[in-house]
């Protein structure tokens, strides 16, 4: 099968042209940053020809694994495809060209609608580090083959429609390392409401206050929510944190998000200021405009409503 029928047959299974905003390359990966990541496909994904397996990175954003040598081509022609390329927003929204260390050529608008036109790529042999990179996966549970491979689908937030309200603005809810055990950890602390019961309050809240999108999003894993803050530039008008732990520890954190200077609250259930003294520190809330602590869940209906308040204050 070669690159072009590849490439249609991914763009198919992430839920077509209108679903694709960005499309870049990390060494053997190709990553593919879209509107609605519900849409793709990832069982299809995964048995298309030279599909080594996928990876989550972010809110929106997938890498599809790819053989060396392959990956570049499949870019080429799912730029052609959809006339999109590259996913440094602030490049892009400059007018400004870039060569991605990959050697690939950055051009056009990243919200363009015309035909695209053919990009141009230097072609090179991988070096070691990709091919290093190649033998890991190969022995790690991305690969489609092995039988122990969990349904990377599972990756993704199962998240319901959208309710329309409101002028289109979108909240990304961010949540941090044992969250996702509420109602199981720390009951005295944390309470004994799960962390569904978060979610749902957290959507009705975003449609009550007037928001037309809220993702939540959970991670354990530090890179992970730093790809969180990263993929919300240009994608959503504001975001609600709580990077729990993280929060006293992780300066990466902060420096995302003063990167995408998007309006921001701070969140935590607890009354962090009152606890341990390693825990009043807080990295994050030098790029926030509010903190929100102890009041349980019901910290987070303050967040998003302050949130649009604040967002509708500027506009």
């Amino acid at each position: 099968m070669d690159e072009q029928d590849i490439a249609n047959q991914v763009l198919g299974a992430v839920g077509g042209k209108a679903n694709v905003i960005g499309n870049d390359i990390c060494m053997t990966r190709l990553r593919i940053l879209m509107n609605d990541p519900a849409q793709a496909d990832i069982p299809t994904l995964t048995q298309i020809s030279g599909v080594l397996g996928i990876v989550r990175r972010g809110t929106r954003s997938i890498e599809v694994v790819f053989g060396p040598g392959r990956v570049e081509g499949v870019h080429d022609e799912l730029a052609h495809l959809t006339g999109v390329d590259g996913t440094d927003r602030a490049l892009l929204d400059l007018g400004r060209e870039s060569v991605h260390p990959m050697n690939v050529q950055i051009n056009g608008s990243i919200n363009s609608t015309k035909e695209a036109t053919p990009v141009k790529t230097t072609r090179r042999q991988p070096n070691e580090e990709e091919l290093s990179e190649l033998s890991q996966l190969l022995d790690s549970d991305l690969l489609k083959d092995d039988p122990s491979t969990d349904d990377p689908s599972e990756d993704f937030e199962d998240d319901d429609e959208p309710t329309v309200h409101g002028p289109g603005l979108r909240v990304l809810v961010i949540n941090g390392p044992n969250i996702n055990m509420l109602g199981v950890r720390e009951p005295q602390i944390y309470g004994t409401k799960g962390y569904e019961a978060l979610l749902a309050l957290c959507k009705q809240a975003a449609a009550d206050a007037g928001f037309s999108e809220c993702i939540c999003y959970q991670s354990n894993h530090e890179g992970d929510l730093v790809d969180a803050i990263q993929d919300a530039f240009g994608t959503f008008d504001g975001i609600v944190i709580n990077p729990a732990a993280y929060t006293h520890t992780s300066v990466a954190l902060l420096d995302a998000a003063k990167a995408v200077k998007l309006p921001i609250v701070e969140v935590h259930i607890s009354k962090i200021d009152e606890r341990e003294e390693f825990r009043q520190v807080s990295y994050i809330r030098d790029a926030c405009f509010e903190t929100v602590t102890g009041m349980g869940i019901e910290g987070y209906r303050k967040a998003i409503f302050d949130l649009y308040d604040h967002i509708a204050s500027q506009q």
